[in-house]
């Protein structure tokens, strides 16, 4: 080899052994651009995540600060106190009120026919009158003059003005013996149309009897006209006297409640007096903590200005701001003297409430499902009830506004409160419970719905389907990531929520938990969507997983004797298993992150959900952690305290996915290190 050709590494860019040939600038050819082109991006993609996490992080971390301070300010004015009390208030609320739900169902199961009669004949006068409505308008406007222009002509002194007002009544009676018939044959048009007969929300199948009588009451049902069809009529009446019949059947249960409901009296007068203190108290601190700010921006627009008078009042208006520290023990004055009355008080309530308990009906005793639901959800509410006022009564005593407030109180509150209430008179608290669960049962039945169907889909299409299926299988399933999540979130509102709904008023399935459903919306709905939206990614990625077992392994299966059913279950599958289970982990962080179908679907209603209902507790409305940032983010001010619990519910959902992504990621790893 002549030695002098360059030895330069290859690496370098340079002219080595082999010389690179084509295109070169800098001594970097088309490959170096290449592969600089590709590392740049992914490199940017990196650096766009750390910029993610810590944009995320600086908006967020001031959240537990200012949040600490609001809690403190909150204890000082005494309305951690005066929550104390409403806590009591509000669980008794909560028993009386499922209690009474439960009265009302036995009373009203007596009439349900007919109650359900007339609502079918309020929804179908409803549609028909959507469909005539601008007739019927005019139809109305004119027999309305009909009827009170001849008061008018009577009173009119002026021949001008009487001849006026006749010809006015002229032409109404004219346009009321056109419109009237024209009205009347739109009428019987839409009640041809078997729209107008789909009672979406009554689950009662009229016979032909009930719709030609519902059909007679639409048509008398002119515009001003005020007399029912006796039909309509009928139906009101024996609906009451069923439910006065029923009154008096449940006349203890009824007399029970009042008793229940009457017992929390003399703490809800109590809490409403203190409850006024504590604002007042509230609004004194809120003006001394803003107080600096207040008298600094006076004393800069005084400096601003040119004006000597602007000036001067804006200079009086600053030194009028108090910057004296409030009195705290003055304020509380009237909190801490009202302990006695909560100690004197809380034991009578307690021996009330337990004294109706004790009469009211046995479960077993009830008639009706709704009924008996109720009365097993107000049981756990007595429990509670009965828990909440123990642990008040020990607390109220010992309440002090100047306890130092911890910071792992603060820090618990936002992580496994129960509220969420924002733009409050009376104090804002962010819980993420609520949100938490909401986003964890709605991922739950997604991902119970999905793995299923999408495991034994990458089955079949993998290990049974011939050549013409896959071809048509895989294509359709991989096309449902094409579908915007709005246009699932319209679906899920108009079609699929009103299908569950009407499926779950059909009578022989109300053994079903959560039927009938109460809300057309709910976890149920958005988990469904959520499972179907999640069954391209786990499909996809479970076909791989799948795809990259060894053949060796299924034909020495088969070659043993093994049935083709035996090979997939016994041996391809346990072989797949770790992908499998990394392709459902990155299922479920594809579901938990969704927002707009949640947000569409879900129900949107900030509550722990009432696990007493059993499986049936997955048919209550929720909101979720990505849907209360869609909802919100648009509307607070920026920095406030709201705005960085909006980032904060970000990070806790930012750092699950991570997570989720984190093992799946591990799992896949571990499963291509195995084979």
């Amino acid at each position: 080899m002549s030695d002098t050709t360059d030895q330069t590494s290859p690496k370098s860019g340079r002219r080595g052994p082999f010389p690179r040939k084509g295109f070169q600038i800098l001594g970097l050819g088309l490959q170096d651009f290449i592969r600089y082109f590709f590392g740049g991006n992914a490199g940017l993609a990196i650096v766009m995540l750390v910029l993610i996490c810590v944009f995320l992080a600086v908006e967020a971390i001031y959240f537990f600060p200012q949040h600490h301070h609001q809690y403190r300010i909150y204890r000082q004015a005494g309305q951690e106190y005066v929550d104390l009390l409403g806590a009591e208030i509000d669980d008794h609320t909560r028993l009386g009120s499922t209690v009474n739900i439960a009265y009302l169902a036995e009373v009203n199961e007596s009439s349900k026919k007919e109650d359900q009669l007339v609502n079918a004949l309020l929804q179908v006068g409803t549609a028909v009158e959507n469909r005539t409505e601008r007739l019927g308008e005019r139809l109305g406007d004119a027999r309305e003059q009909i009827e009170e222009l001849p008061g008018e002509i009577a009173e009119a002194q002026d021949p001008a003005k009487k001849a006026e007002l006749e010809a006015e009544l002229t032409q109404a009676k004219k346009v009321e013996a056109d419109l009237a018939p024209q009205w009347r044959e739109a009428v019987e048009s839409a009640l041809q149309d078997d729209a107008v007969w789909d009672l979406e929300r009554n689950p009662i199948r009229l016979t032909a009897e009930q719709k030609e009588k519902i059909r007679e009451a639409v048509l008398m049902d002119e515009p001003e006209r005020e007399e029912e069809h006796p039909f309509f009529v009928e139906l009101k009446k024996a609906s009451q006297e069923k439910k006065e019949a029923a009154r008096t059947a449940h006349e203890d249960f009824k007399s029970h409640l009042d008793a229940l409901r009457d017992a929390v009296k003399p703490l809800r007068e109590i809490h409403s007096d203190l409850r006024d203190i504590a604002m007042e108290n509230r609004r004194v601190l809120d003006k001394f903590e803003t107080a600096p700010a207040r008298r600094k921006a006076l004393l800069e627009g005084a400096a601003e200005t040119k004006d000597p008078e602007e000036k001067a009042r804006k200079m009086k208006m600053a030194d009028e701001v108090v910057m004296e520290t409030p009195d705290y023990e003055a304020l509380n004055k009237p909190i801490y003297a009202s302990v006695p009355k909560h100690q004197e008080v809380a034991p009578a309530l307690v021996e009330a409430v337990n004294r109706a308990w004790a009469e009211m009906p046995e479960i077993g005793e009830l008639e009706t499902k709704a009924a008996r639901e109720r009365m097993r959800a107000a049981k756990g509410y007595y429990r509670d009830f009965l828990e909440t006022v123990e642990r008040s009564t020990e607390r109220v005593p010992e309440w002090r506004h100047d306890k130092p407030m911890s910071w792992a109180k603060t820090v618990l509150a936002f992580f496994v409160g129960k509220d969420w209430v924002t733009n409050s008179s009376w104090h804002e608290f962010y819980g993420l419970l609520p949100l938490f669960m909401g986003s964890l049962l709605i991922s739950v039945i997604a991902i119970v719905v999905s793995v299923p169907f999408s495991v034994a889909a990458a089955v079949y299409v993998n290990q049974l389907a011939r050549a013409k299926e896959q071809n048509f299988i895989k294509p359709a399933l991989e096309f449902i990531q094409a579908i915007p999540s709005v246009v699932l979130g319209f679906f899920g509102i108009l079609v699929l929520g009103s299908a569950l709904r009407s499926l779950s008023q059909v009578e022989w399935l109300s053994w079903v938990p959560g039927f009938p459903m109460s809300e057309r919306l709910n976890m149920l709905t958005a988990g469904l969507l959520l499972a179907f939206m999640a069954v391209p990614t786990i499909f996809t990625l479970a076909e791989d997983a799948l795809n990259n077992v060894p053949m060796a392994f299924s034909e020495a299966s088969l070659a043993l004797g093994a049935s083709r059913l035996q090979t997939i279950f016994r041996v391809i599958m346990p072989t797949a298993i770790s992908g499998i289970i990394a392709a459902v982990l990155l299922g479920f962080g594809r579901i938990i992150g969704e927002t707009m179908v949640v947000l569409l679907v879900a129900g949107n209603k900030i509550q722990i959900p009432d696990f007493t209902a059993g499986i049936g507790v997955f048919t209550q409305p929720a909101h979720t952690m990505t849907g209360i940032i869609a909802q919100e983010l648009g509307e607070v001010d920026r920095g406030s305290l709201h705005w960085r619990a909006l980032f904060m519910v970000g990070m806790v959902l930012f750092a699950i996915s991570l997570t989720i992504n984190f093992f799946a990621q591990r799992i896949l790893k571990k499963y291509h290190h195995a084979h």
